[in-house]
């Protein structure tokens, strides 16, 4: 495509991830273009869309979602828009889709609220999936307040989608000013999941389950300091935390997320990889100052983590890569090409990271059985 890259991925028979990676200045033309690539592509597949995430300079949020609008499988529905500058100038980054295949008999709609719409159900004859977009608690007083606020509007949305917040498989979090708010999302979240029966009341025990989990320094065109996505699946489905790996628990400091989570299907399983950065065994960051190592070390993370599940690098179905400096960009292309990755389905984009010395990190989804390969 014409200034950026597009990638199609299969997830099983019904579900489809598309990529759309802008690496230089994204105005209006190539929102429209990328758009229309996209739509194209649902309309061919007969797909719907579920989850929709746009990342950019904030001064693109109208540009994409007039271009957005101009198609109907995205107008009715919820969008994210994150803050996240292509790695060279600015506009839109990239954009990420998670599609489905609405059979007869399956139930697929807008969640709405009176604020409008706040997420998409889809209904099929063995699993519901909620996904919640763009998700933020307005109230008045501190981070830590307006981080709780965000967990609670998120249960009650999948309340109303039939779902609990025991069901998250996997959720994104943006904040404005990470380095001194991260500490205060974190007390938010154990509160919310231990009031919600995910963490033990006393503390004493690790939790049995915590969702898949990204956090990193953004902020949205609504301002707020936390803004969330979420995906829930409830119905005839496995969820499983990963386990092992390279790097320890998180909730080993006060992180109360999992490194990874397994979703397994009729047909197919998906891996959700955390937010995932150069870390070692104790928890402490890595190669400071050195991208090179980083990125390094943090596929090397990722690729112990999903081998556990008989997955590899190339079964990535989608991914986000996050750069605090944009002059890395070289750095990251050159690492993935020597791996065999140069074309992996990934949305790249200038972000902050929650450690100062951190300069580098991805999260993943895999896939493994079913149809689906990079093309």
């Amino acid at each position: 495509m014409d200034g950026f890259a597009l990638f199609t991925m299969e997830a099983g028979p019904d579900q489809l991830h598309i990529t759309a990676r802008i690496d230089r200045d994204g105005g209006a033309p190539l929102a429209a273009n990328a758009c229309a690539a996209i739509a194209s592509v649902l309309d061919a597949r007969g797909m719907r869309v579920l989850g929709e995430r746009a990342f950019g300079t904030l001064d693109c949020y109208k540009v994409y979602a007039a271009a957005r609008e101009k198609h109907p499988h995205f107008a009715t529905g919820p969008f994210s828009y994150m803050e996240g500058a292509p790695p060279r100038g600015s506009g839109l980054a990239g954009i990420q889709i998670h599609a489905v295949r609405a059979a007869r008999g399956d139930g697929f709609r807008v969640l709405a609220d009176a604020t409008g719409p706040r997420g998409r159900v889809w209904e099929r004859d063995d699993a519901t999936y909620v996904h919640l977009a763009g998700i933020h608690g307005f109230v008045r007083g501190g981070r830590e307040e307006q981080a709780a606020a965000t967990f609670e509007e998120m249960e009650r949305l999948l309340g109303s989608g039939a779902a609990r917040m025991r069901d998250l498989v996997r959720t994104w979090i943006w904040l404005d000013g990470i380095s001194e708010g991260y500490d205060r999302l974190n007390g938010a979240r154990t509160a919310r999941f231990r009031s919600a029966g995910l963490i033990p009341v006393s503390g004493k025990e690790p939790p049995a389950y915590l969702p898949a989990s990204t956090c990193v320094g953004a902020r949205t065109p609504d301002g707020g300091f936390c803004t969330a996505d979420g995906l829930a699946v409830t119905g005839d489905v496995r969820v499983v935390p990963l386990a092992g790996g390279l790097q320890p628990p998180a909730w080993g400091y006060g992180s109360a997320f999992s490194r990874g989570i397994c979703l397994e299907e009729r047909d197919s399983r998906q891996i959700f990889v955390s937010g995932t950065a150069a870390i070692d065994g104790e928890g402490r960051s890595l190669h400071p100052g050195d991208a090179r190592a980083q990125v390094e070390e943090t596929f090397e993370a990722v690729r112990s983590l999903i081998a556990a599940e008989g997955a590899t690098l190339r079964d990535i179905r989608s991914a986000t890569i996050y750069l605090k400096k944009g002059a890395d960009l070289e750095v990251y292309d050159t690492v993935a090409r020597r791996r065999g990755l140069g074309d992996l389905p990934a949305v790249v984009v200038v972000a902050d990271i929650c450690r100062d010395e951190l300069l580098f990190e991805m999260d993943v989804l895999a896939v493994v059985g079913g149809k689906g390969g990079w093309r």
